[in-house]
């Protein structure tokens, strides 16, 4: 579980991720890159009518890409200011025709009033960087804004042999910002906790050629398979539209 002893700066100063340099494997067809973008635009499948809240929004590649490959409009929110100059400073520079549906704002997630009645709000490799009480201050904000959206979390999962390794220090090496990977269980009870009914639980391989293919075999079997499903992908809403039969 994550440690909920950071304040907002010490977040803020942990190695969450290098926005220029994620931006330009996104220009270049990085395999991480085409692999994750690929996979949310089929999963969230945007369309001229939806309006997406992206959280956590750092180099902006996805709410960029999504905006590129359909009519919808995109909002990125990051808490960093440097990642939201960064955004900005590649779309209009690789991507100008997209700016007036493609917007990145400075914003405290947890306390902000958005601007839109966004029917999508997706957290691309998000959570794992937010402790739990920033977390659920989080779902609660959209949860009473938004209360006819679909939320999308899309993040590692802590059971998986590379995040074992990790934690634990052994070849590999976890990164600072990190801070809050769970396993599906924990993530599934979190989100019902906090107000949210889930519609659906997708696991994902990893990028990685050759060992993807071996996850997509092993992940199947019971007892150790959870230990090769890379990632996991939840389609969520407010129980209460939930529970009202939407």
């Amino acid at each position: 579980m994550s440690d909920n002893s950071f304040s907002n700066d010490e977040l803020l100063a942990l190695n969450h991720n290098d926005h220029e340099w994620a931006f330009q494997g996104y220009l270049e067809g990085s395999r991480h890159s085409e692999d994750k973008q690929k996979f949310l635009l089929a999963w969230v499948n945007p369309s001229e009518n939806d309006e997406i809240l992206e959280c956590g929004s750092s180099s902006g590649k996805t709410s960029i890409d999504f905006a590129r490959k359909s009519s919808c409009y995109c909002l990125g929110i990051d808490f960093d200011e440097a990642a939201i100059e960064i955004s900005n400073a590649m779309r209009d520079k690789y991507f100008p025709e997209v700016a007036a549906r493609c917007q990145f704002e400075y914003g405290n997630l947890e306390e902000m009033t958005f601007s839109r009645g966004f029917n999508k709000v997706l957290m691309p490799d998000f959570t794992e960087h937010i402790p739990d009480q920033v977390f659920s201050r989080i779902l609660s904000n959209i949860k009473s804004q938004l209360k006819d959206t679909q939320l999308y979390v899309y993040t590692p999962l802590r059971s998986h042999i590379f995040e074992i390794l990790k934690h634990r220090n052994i070849v590999l090496k976890n990164q600072s910002g990190h801070i809050n990977v769970k396993t599906e269980k924990e993530l599934v009870s979190f989100l019902e906790e906090n107000g949210w009914c889930i519609e659906s639980i997708t696991s994902r391989p990893s990028s990685i050629p050759l060992f993807k293919y071996v996850e997509m075999v092993l992940g199947h079997i019971p007892l150790i398979g959870r230990l090769f499903q890379r990632r996991i992908a939840i389609i969520a809403r407010p129980a209460t539209q939930a529970s009202a039969g939407v």
